[in-house]
């Protein structure tokens, strides 16, 4: 399949992290976090915050309350984008839907695989593995919500990462954020368009030494 073909360069990279780190990461099957997070599900953002109160309040305000509720929570991650940003994600993320990432921990990494959902605006991320042996069983790790609500009103869209706790740390959670951003809103997204348009590009050894 244009997965499995996608993805065979991949296999001993994200083996070796799998065994350096212990097999148990990817062990389990997904559930709902006592927070009401479950990765992988889509959400409005009224569904998050009291969206009719954040329309009352000036950009700065927004910002604030947006970085607090993140900041509290182990399993979550929140930043803001300006337009241009978020219409980048967007779009790039539609033309290029799928990523690999690397989670460095303990001396080894393994690695993780996203998709992009149009429909719901969200990242969605998997256990390499996991998606390769089984793509329609691999359970959501984390997913990468993008909130365009308050775009026109403050000038700002919201993007909320909601993970497993039991696989990811928050750090963890904070650093795919970030590597989102970067590798589809710069000049690094010449690796992501390698990477679903043209593999042969894409050098895998030179993207895991840039991140």
């Amino acid at each position: 399949s244009m997965f499995a073909r996608r993805l065979s360069p991949l296999r001993r990279s994200a083996g070796a992290g799998a065994a350096a780190n212990g097999r148990s990461w990817a062990a389990g099957r997904p559930r709902a976090i006592a927070s009401g997070v479950i990765p992988g599900v889509p959400k409005k953002l009224e569904d998050i915050v009291k969206l009719d109160l954040l329309e009352k309040a000036d950009a700065s305000q927004v910002l604030h309350v947006w970085a607090t509720h993140h900041a509290e929570k182990a399993e979550l991650a929140g930043a803001a984008a300006e337009a241009a940003e978020y219409e980048t994600l967007v779009q790039r993320g539609a033309e290029s839907p799928s990523f690999v990432w690397p989670v460095r921990r303990d001396g080894g990494h393994m690695m993780l695989y996203s998709q992009y959902a149009p429909a719901h605006q969200m990242f969605v991320y998997t256990f390499l593995e996991d998606y390769r042996r089984s793509p329609e069983l691999s359970p959501p790790w984390m997913s990468v919500l993008l909130f365009d609500d308050l775009l026109d009103t403050k000038g700002v869209a919201l993007l909320r990462a909601e993970a497993e706790p039991d696989r990811l740390r928050k750090a963890e959670v904070q650093q795919l954020l970030t590597l989102l951003r970067r590798f589809y809103n710069s000049d690094d997204y010449d690796k992501v368009w390698a990477f679903n348009h043209f593999q042969r590009r894409f050098d895998l050894d030179a993207y895991l030494a840039s991140v």
